[in-house]
């Protein structure tokens, strides 16, 4: 096996250049397709979608949703996708075991001079897609903190004030950050409304920490009934949801455990297999 070339990050018109018998095109998702309209949507289409899958004759994708998704805006041969998972960061697989969760104890996240007893709920994300909004309408008048990662716009800011809801907030952290923020939380609310794959569920199964995601593809078959799933265009579902997580430290307990096992499908070695033998196939 000699003279692989792979394309993995969004740079898919390389391969128009590059041989394609040994070039292997990583499309992780199109999100794209549903953020622009117009001309901007149909340039973009042609450049990372038509030509690159046009001249792709192998083409790997990190979920089935993903696949489907390139099928369905390409009529891409299905044959020609391998789905391959996103691996976990190894810096989340050797941490220690967490001990035994008990009901919540207070929860004094970084940076908040809040000192309450309320538990700290780890919120990934302020994109459209990550559901913010929604959010914070849920749990409006809940005892809760929410400590959100990624920077805040003003709107997002004034909705906040407005719920009087109590949060913190950082972004442009390291992957170290990262991995502490994890611990700190006491579960993680993640009610994604479009991912390609979902990989923040992953990470806080590694942490040993419970998961709210929601009830949609790719995220429900990357938790694997280890999370607590919710419709995530309904604010009464998310609210239910965290009021049960509050309340029900034995099936927070559950959903931690299920969710440590679920890890070992996503294991950088695993990943790293699944690439190998798609490679010595092409070589």
């Amino acid at each position: 096996m000699d003279g692989i070339f792979h394309i993995t990050g969004d740079v898919h018109y390389c391969i128009l250049v590059l041989p394609t018998a040994r070039t292997v095109l990583t499309i992780h998702d199109l999100v794209f397709m549903y953020t622009y309209k117009g001309l901007t949507k149909r340039v973009l289409k042609w450049l990372y979608i038509d030509l690159p899958i046009r001249k792709a004759q192998w083409i790997t994708t990190i979920s089935e949703k993903s696949k489907q998704e390139i099928i369905d805006n390409s009529k891409c041969e299905p044959n020609k996708i391998h789905v391959i998972n996103d691996p976990i960061d190894p810096l989340f697989v050797n941490l220690q075991p967490p001990q035994p969760l008990q009901p919540l104890q207070s929860s004094q996240p970084p940076s908040t001079s809040l000192n309450l007893p309320q538990p700290c709920i780890l919120f990934l994300g302020t994109k459209p897609n990550k559901n913010l909004e929604l959010t914070i309408a849920a749990l409006f008048q809940l005892p809760v903190h929410l400590r959100i990662i990624g920077e805040l716009e003003m709107r997002q800011k004034k909705l906040l004030q407005k719920f009087k809801i109590k949060y913190s907030n950082v972004y442009n952290i390291s992957q170290e950050q990262l991995v502490q923020e994890y611990m700190n939380a006491d579960f993680v609310l993640f009610p994604s409304t479009y991912e390609g794959f979902g990989l923040p569920v992953i990470e806080a199964f590694a942490t040993g920490k419970p998961v709210i995601t929601s009830n949609i593809s790719p995220m429900k078959e990357v938790a694997s009934n280890s999370a607590l799933l919710i419709d995530p265009t309904s604010i009464a579902s998310i609210r239910e949801a965290v009021r049960y997580f509050i309340s029900e430290p034995d099936q927070r307990n559950h959903f931690a455990a299920v969710g440590k096992l679920r890890v070992l499908d996503f294991l950088p070695v695993q990943i790293t297999d699944h690439y190998k033998r798609l490679w010595y196939q092409i070589g």
